[in-house]
């Protein structure tokens, strides 16, 4: 439930920031913002109980924790217009992500 929330929130942020710079070059994520949403799901995996990894899982939670979360990192930032927001959503959405690990759709439950 957490991923599912994260992602569309990521998903509407990066479609919205898409919209506002239409005729403008496309920016790419930088490895900062990469670096920080590992960082953060690493957290987020350590947080919740450190479940068993699974190949399908864990695929799915770095591409919605890194490469969309780094995607949305770039966009918060491009639209707030500070560092640091980009660097809370990376983080945030990184330890958003590793929820997807887990059997149940909650933690601590």
């Amino acid at each position: 439930m957490i991923a599912i929330a994260a992602a569309v929130a990521q998903l509407a942020l990066v479609l919205v920031h898409r919209g506002r710079a239409r005729g403008a070059a496309p920016q790419g994520a930088t490895w900062s913002y990469v670096a920080l949403c590992l960082a953060g799901g690493t957290a987020g995996w350590l947080v919740i109980g450190r479940p068993a990894l699974a190949w399908g899982d864990l695929c799915l939670s770095l591409v919605w924790g890194v490469a969309i979360g780094s995607e949305a990192a770039a966009a918060a930032e491009a639209l707030f217009g500070r560092a640091r927001t980009g660097r809370a959503v990376a983080v945030a959405g990184g330890a958003a992500s590793a929820t997807w690990l887990l059997d149940g759709p909650l933690p601590f439950v």
